[in-house]
This record gives structure tokens, C-alpha cells and sequence, in this order.
């Protein structure tokens, strides 16, 4: 049932608007006074037009402050993301490659310009051609409207054109500054929105004076009263309406979202306790961030597994979109490792990974449901964040915001590359096409970390990353473990072979072998000793929230 649904039945319950039932069947003192003094009726009725109009102008005003604010978002993040795309190019001076990252640009209506400058200002990539080479001569007229971090916004008017905004950014390689950017997009989509707003207010208020005019002209003929809702049925029906999420605590934050704990509240006094992810307002107007997060939505609603974590919603409240999933009162593996600190028993081992491994199967083999045709998910992230460990024992995949089917269209450029680079496949390195085989080699670094107790690689940057993960050898587990059976080592070590023909072809074979190697060992290690394991691990924090 839906807001409106809700709405409709409450007022049903309650009577019509015709005074037929229990909603309107009271007159109250300040009705009938209103009825009896006519001077007291114009003041209430003026009052009434004057709040009415005030309120619609603060909610148009906050509406062009909020439409202002994303403008201004949007070409922050715009500005940010193209000095992050093209530091490696302005450091080698590659002239045609900045050019080209600039015309993926300039098909929008009100780009002004673009200009990418080196540490001395020449410029050395523009959306006019004929500036190249030329000293970029930053105007003194700007107005300075924002400044934080790398980032600093300017305004000045255009002679023909009108008022522009500019975005600078620094250009950083290594933490050093190496150039700048400067996007200078055109102002009359902020124009056109006060102008917008300015005529919705001249209707809201013509609307507002003629219903204070009908309530003037009803309460002379005493029929105020029978539009009049008690305030306890008001209260009602505000509760009623609103989002079905009452948020309770944030749990994390990142750069693009953040999580929180909530409830999810129906009729019927239904109640579900979920963890919803929630974008920032400042990616509220990014189509791209969005598209992955529906992406992440589509993707995992269709995977219905024990090992992973569950969807049960998508949309968009207030403007915000979220997703909301199955709440899972544990740790991630990550945070586990970090408290933990140091390597995983064996037997552990065996069965966390035996559990990651049959949801990795499951959504690796996951067929259109009408057509029965495989849909080639790969996760493309799996590292020891994505991994989680309930208090309970479980195990579950999650995150599949990067996750790619094979029937999609990328939202990404051939060759970009996707998930922590310190779990990228030597494939995914050299960006080449990535399949089922790169969560394979990514689950083999998990499981080393898990067993060493250690990162497996350290990178200064992500440009060594992505030169050394397709030559870097792999000591063998078993030098850093030597209690790590035999068996083991070979699993793990053959999930970290450079060339994918000779890696597993599958998850269900590393799950054969692990459960080969648990049943040679005579483990019986399961769901209850490893949420033994956590509770002992986590028994303060348990503490605390219950």
C-alpha cells in the first residue's frame, strides 16, 4: 500500500468530508467565535492568508537555495572528478588525451569552457583549440563564493552571455600540485528556477487569498465548523503520512553514502528492523552514482540466497534515494581481521570461505528467470569489507554496487577499473574483459590475508598497483603459515594464479576442495562455534547495544 492508500483509508475510517460520521461532527468555542464576531473572523482570515503565504515563500526560497546548492554540487563534483581523471595525463603532457576528456564534456548545453593548466598556466588542454599554448589570464573581477579543500567557486558576469560560475580545482599527482582545472558553466539554470519559483509564488499566494476568502464567506454562514478536524484526528493522520523509515542510528558513512539502522513501520503495527543505505545530498543530482545504486538494487534483488545479503527495497524519499537490506548484527571480515589481529584458525578458514564460496556460485550461475539464459554476474569486489560475519555464525556476501551483468551495458568506459585495487585480478589490472574468474583470484587474496593475518599487498600508489599485481610473485601461504595443511596452501594458491586458464574455473570447485580439506582434517567446525567466536570476540560491543 502506498502513502496515498494510507491516507484514503484513515480519512474512510473517520467519516466524509460532508460531516457524515465521526470526523466532523464537533464544533469547537474558537469556531463558534469566529461565527459570532465578524472583526474576529477578517482577523483570523487575514492571519490565515499572511501565514499561508509566508510559509509558501520560505518553501520557495529553500526550493531555489536547494536547486542553487546542487547547480553548485554538481559542478564541484564534476570538477573534482575530471582533476582526478586527468592528473596522469597533464603529468606526461599528453595533449591528446586531456583533449579527449574534455570533449567527453563539452556537449553540455551550459559549459562556457574548460581550461587545464600546468603549474606555470599554460594551458594545455581547452574547449577552444586555438587557446592551447597560451597563458591562461585568470579574471580579477571573479567574485569568490566558495572555497574548501581543492576546490574554490568564483562568479562573474558575462558581457553577452550573463552570469557564469567557475570551478577550480587543484590537479594533484602523489600530493603534489601539478596544474589546475577551471569549468566555467553558464548561470541560466539557476535564472530560470528563481523565475520558475517567483511565478509559483505569485499563484500560491492568488490561491491562498481566495481560500481565505471562501473560509471568511463560510464562517459568516456558521460552516467553519464542519471543516474543522479535532486535533488528535490531525495528529492521526500525520502520523500516517511520512516515510515508512524512522531512522534509529547511523551505523558508517563513506564518501558516497552512509548507512543507518532503521525501522521499517507499516500498518497493522508491523514492524522490521533493516539497514538502510542512504546516498549523500551532494550525489542526490549524480545520474551516474544513482544508476549504480538501482544497479546494486536490480542485481541483488534478483539473488535469493542464504550467503547473501538480502534487498528488500528501492527509492527515492524527500528527494534522497536508498536502499534498504536485510540487517546483519555482526562485523565485516575486514573489521574482524583488525580486532583480531592475527591469522585465522585453520578449521575457521575452511568454513567461512566454503559459505563465501557458495553464494559467489550462485550468483555466478544465476539465470534469467524467464528465459533461463545465464546472466553472467561477477561481484568485482569481493575483498574482507564485503564479506560479513553475524553474531549468529552467518556468512553473507554484500555490496554488489559494482557488479556487472553480463546482459548490461557498462555505465563505464571499456578499460575502467572497477573494485579495491589491492584485490584486482592481473586481468582486471591490464583491463582486459573481466568474468567470473577475477571474484576468484580476489577470494584467493581474501583468504591469504585472512590466514597471514596481514595485507597481502602494500602499494604507494594505485599506478604501482596496476604495473606490479600482473608480474608480482606470490610467496606461498604456507611460508608465512606452516601450519597451513597442504591442501590449503594449494587451494589458495591456485586461485592466485596470474594466468586464469590455470586458475579454478569455478567457486564450486574451490568449495570441493575446501570441503575435501575440512573432511580429511575432521573438522567439524560450524555456524555455532564460529558465532561462538564472534560473541567472544565482540562481547563488550554486544554489551553495550543490548
Amino acid at each position: 500500500m502506498n502513502h496515498s492508500d494510507t491516507v484514503i483509508n484513515s480519512v474512510e475510517n473517520r467519516g466524509d468530508l460532508n460531516g457524515n460520521g465521526p470526523l466532523l461532527n464537533n464544533e469547537s468555542i474558537w469556531n463558534k467565535k469566529i461565527a459570532n464576531y465578524s472583526i474576529a473572523r477578517i482577523a483570523v482570515c487575514a492571519t490565515l492568508f499572511i501565514s499561508i503565504s509566508v510559509i509558501f515563500y520560505f518553501i520557495n526560497r529553500y526550493a531555489v537555495e536547494n536547486a542553487t546548492n546542487a547547480f553548485s554540487q554538481a559542478g564541484i563534483s564534476q570538477v573534482n572528478h575530471l582533476a582526478s581523471k586527468i592528473s596522469t595525463y597533464l603529468l606526461e603532457k599528453d595533449i591528446l588525451a586531456l583533449q579527449g576528456v574534455i570533449n567527453e564534456v563539452a556537449k553540455e548545453e551550459s559549459l562556457r569552457f574548460i581550461a587545464i593548466v600546468d603549474h606555470e598556466k599554460r594551458i594545455l588542454g581547452h574547449t577552444d583549440p586555438d587557446m592551447l599554448n597560451q597563458t591562461f589570464d585568470e579574471e580579477k573581477n571573479y567574485t569568490r563564493l566558495y572555497g574548501k579543500e581543492k576546490v574554490v567557486l568564483y562568479r562573474f558576469e558575462e558581457k553577452e552571455k550573463g552570469p557564469v560560475r567557475i570551478f577550480k580545482s587543484d590537479i594533484d599527482f602523489s600530493d603534489v600540485k601539478i596544474g589546475q582545472i577551471f569549468l566555467a558553466v553558464s548561470e541560466n539554470q539557476i535564472s530560470a528556477t528563481q523565475k520558475r519559483y517567483d511565478l509559483y509564488f505569485i499563484a500560491e499566494a492568488l490561491i491562498a487569498f481566495i481560500f481565505s476568502i471562501l473560509v471568511l464567506l463560510l464562517a459568516n454562514k456558521k460552516g467553519l465548523s464542519k471543516l474543522s478536524f479535532s486535533s488528535h484526528e490531525f495528529d492521526d493522520i500525520t502520523q500516517v503520512v511520512g516515510s515508512p523509515y524512522i531512522m534509529k542510528k547511523k551505523i558508517a558513512q563513506g564518501g558516497m553514502s552512509e548507512l543507518f539502522l532503521a525501522d521499517y513501520v507499516r500498518e497493522g503495527n508491523f514492524r522490521r528492523t533493516v539497514a538502510v543505505k542512504r546516498i549523500l545530498p551532494h550525489l542526490a543530482e549524480n545520474q551516474s552514482f544513482i544508476q549504480m545504486l538501482a544497479r546494486e538494487a536490480r542485481l541483488a534483488a534478483l539473488l535469493q540466497h542464504p550467503n547473501i545479503v538480502q534487498i528488500v527495497d528501492f527509492g527515492k524519499i524527500q528527494n534522497v534515494y536508498f536502499l534498504a537490506m536485510e540487517l546483519i548484527r555482526g562485523k565485516d571480515l575486514a573489521r574482524i581481521m583488525n580486532v583480531y589481529n592475527q591469522g585465522f584458525p585453520v578449521d575457521q578458514t575452511l568454513y567461512i570461505f566454503s559459505q563465501v564460496c557458495q553464494g559467489l556460485q550462485y550468483s555466478h550461475e544465476k539465470t534469467d528467470d524467464n528465459t533461463g539464459k545465464p546472466l553472467g554476474i561477477v561481484h568485482r569486489d569481493i575483498n574482507p569489507q564485503n564479506i560479513l560475519i553475524s553474531y549468529a555464525g552467518e556468512v553473507k556476501i554484500t555490496d554488489f554496487g559494482i557488479s556487472k551483468a553480463g546482459a548490461e551495458t557498462s555505465l563505464t568506459r571499456a578499460g575502467d577499473i572497477k573494485g579495491k585495487i589491492s584485490y584486482l585480478s592481473p586481468e582486471q589490472a591490464l583491463g582486459k574483459d573481466v568474468d567470473h574468474q577475477a571474484d576468484l583470484y580476489a577470494l584467493g587474496v581474501t583468504i591469504y590475508e585472512v590466514l597471514s593475518g596481514k595485507r597481502l599487498y602494500k602499494f604507494e600508489s594505485d599506478i604501482e598497483a596496476i604495473r606490479a599485481i600482473p608480474e608480482l610473485e606470490i610467496p606461498a601461504i604456507k611460508t608465512l603459515r606452516p601450519d597451513v595443511p597442504n591442501q590449503l596452501n594449494d587451494i589458495v594458491m591456485k586461485c592466485l594464479e596470474k594466468d586464469k586458464r590455470k586458475r579454478y574455473q569455478s567457486a564450486k570447485e574451490i568449495f570441493d576442495d575446501l570441503t575435501a580439506t575440512k573432511n580429511a582434517l575432521s573438522s567439524l567446525f560450524d555456524s555455532r562455534d564460529l558465532s561462538n567466536f564472534m560473541k567472544n570476540l565482540f562481547k563488550d560491543e554486544i554489551k553495550e547495544n543490548v
